[in-house]
């Protein structure tokens, strides 16, 4: 199953150590994750999964960080899958987000003192709404978040010398249940867009934004994954699904590229999400995650050669990663160790483990059986067809990054780049 492949330990090598050498200070990171089920509307039904994705970035951040919080309440269903983490997560209210962030803020305050770099993933996922004045809010257990407390209360005080902000208003999304209608009144795209005021935002250069919106009415849950789509997205790319060159790390732009990549064939299917990525004007070439700085995560090395539409799904059924790969650049995917892990692709599928840290499995070794599709509902054919149904890689980056206008940052996706894939 584990190729010890020259080229496997040598690729390995220089995507996982390649940071290692640079001489700039430590950094050191954290999450909160923010992620509850419940509106503060009646008119807002109680979600399904916001407590599953909140789960999941916890599972993605937790050994890449030194202190991970989840403010949520976590479903039966979503405690059977992830067991003993509702023993960590607090409520969703906003006594636990003033004396989460205060824990964090000054450990970070330490790093900084220390000569280190701090960094503070803030990450949303629930319901969004505009309120009556105009100013925009995200639900919490007690009430709104709103955009006043969001600038005054999370930006202003934070000692991160990085924020990555991460929304994720779940009513944007596609699943296969249906929520119903948002209320009534300005689009949704904009309500959630009003929760930063861009304005104001430049007053905080160190902070970087990833946001989805939909101006639908309409959305739905998708069942097969558990999860938020673009919420499904971004942990992919975060994996390594979206590191376009090969360095290990994916900046800000290559997230971009990877969720336009993945929902290119989605034109026509109803709440097609709308993105605004922006990265922190202080370090426009900032990483959102670098896969060399987590010595507990466990590689799969998915070799030249082996393209299309993959995903990653471990022993529990939960769909880790997934991506649409081209065929002639490699990639390494960063998973957690201890665990069982199927790589699937359509009607077939190759089990794999990753038992400890480092370890570096080589996808082109393993060995696939055929397995077969069940028929699915029409939203769900459409979701399983178009999703990730454009490969993602160098040629699909450059060119969306010209149909912008924008010059990808040096070394990002270069001719020399992919002339170096093995």
């Amino acid at each position: 199953m584990r190729s010890p492949s020259h080229r496997t330990l040598a690729l390995g090598v220089l995507l996982l150590v390649g940071t290692a050498a640079s001489a700039a200070p430590e950094q050191v990171h954290y999450a909160l994750i923010v992620a509850s089920n419940t509106g503060t509307e009646p008119s807002q039904a109680p979600l399904r999964y916001a407590d599953d994705d909140g789960a999941r970035y916890y599972e993605l951040f937790a050994p890449r960080s030194r202190e991970v919080v989840l403010l949520s309440v976590l479903d039966a269903d979503t405690q059977v899958l992830h067991p003993g983490l509702a023993a960590k997560t607090r409520p969703p209210t906003h006594a636990a987000l003033w004396d989460a962030l205060a824990r964090l803020n000054a450990r970070m305050a330490g790093d900084r003192a220390r000569g280190a770099v701090p960094v503070l993933s803030f990450v949303f996922v629930g319901h969004g709404k505009r309120g009556a004045a105009g100013e925009g809010t995200v639900s919490l257990l007690d009430g709104p978040l709103t955009r006043t407390e969001l600038f005054s209360r999370v930006l202003a005080p934070s000692k991160a010398s990085f924020l990555q902000l991460i929304v994720d208003a779940c009513d944007s999304y596609f699943f296969v249940h249906s929520r119903g209608s948002l209320p009534v009144g300005p689009a949704y795209a904009e309500a959630v867009k009003g929760l930063l005021g861009g304005r104001e935002l430049e007053r905080f250069p160190q902070v970087g934004v990833v946001l989805s919106t939909s101006s639908e009415q309409e959305s739905h849950e998708w069942s097969a994954i558990r999860s938020g789509v673009f919420s499904h997205m971004v942990r992919s790319a975060l994996s390594g699904a979206g590191d376009v060159n090969g360095d290990g790390r994916v900046d800000y732009a290559e997230l971009r590229g990877f969720v336009a990549a993945a929902s290119h064939g989605m034109d026509d299917v109803r709440g097609q999400p709308r993105v605004f990525i922006q990265p922190p004007a202080l370090d426009r070439a900032f990483a959102l995650t670098d896969l060399g700085e987590a010595a507990s995560l466990g590689y799969l090395l998915v070799p030249t050669g082996l393209e299309g539409r993959l995903w990653v799904e471990d022993a529990r059924g939960i769909r880790v990663v997934e991506l649409h790969k081209e065929r002639e650049r490699p990639l390494v995917l960063s998973l957690p160790v201890g665990r069982g892990y199927y790589l699937r692709a359509t009607g077939r599928e190759a089990a794999f483990a990753i038992t400890r840290a480092s370890e570096v499995v080589d996808a082109g070794g393993l060995r696939w059986r055929e397995t077969s599709v069940a028929a699915r509902g029409a939203v769900e054919d459409a979701l399983r067809d178009k999703l990730f149904a454009v490969p993602f890689g160098p040629r699909f980056y450059r060119g969306y990054m010209a149909s912008l206008g924008l010059t990808p940052a040096p070394g990002d996706a270069d001719e020399a780049d992919v002339a170096r894939a093995p």
